[in-house]
C-alpha cells in the first residue's frame, strides 16, 4: 500500500493516461516508466546490499 500522497499522484497520472489519445505518446510513457522502474530496482538493490554489508555483483 502506498502512502496517501503517492496514491493521489498515481490517480492523477492514471487520469492523464486515460485521457491520452496518442498511441505513440502512450508508448513513450510506457518505455519511460519501464526504464524508471528498473532504475529504481537497481538503486534499491544497491542500497539494500550496502546496508547489509554485501557487495553487489556487476553484470
Amino acid at each position: 500500500m502506498l502512502p496517501l500522497n503517492r496514491e493521489f499522484s498515481v490517480a492523477l497520472h492514471e487520469r492523464s493516461i486515460d485521457a491520452c489519445q496518442d498511441i505513440e505518446e502512450l508508448r513513450d510513457v510506457a518505455k519511460s516508466l519501464l526504464r524508471i522502474w528498473q532504475l529504481q530496482a537497481s538503486v534499491s538493490e544497491t542500497y539494500g546490499a550496502e546496508l547489509l554489508g554485501f557487495k553487489r555483483k556487476q553484470i
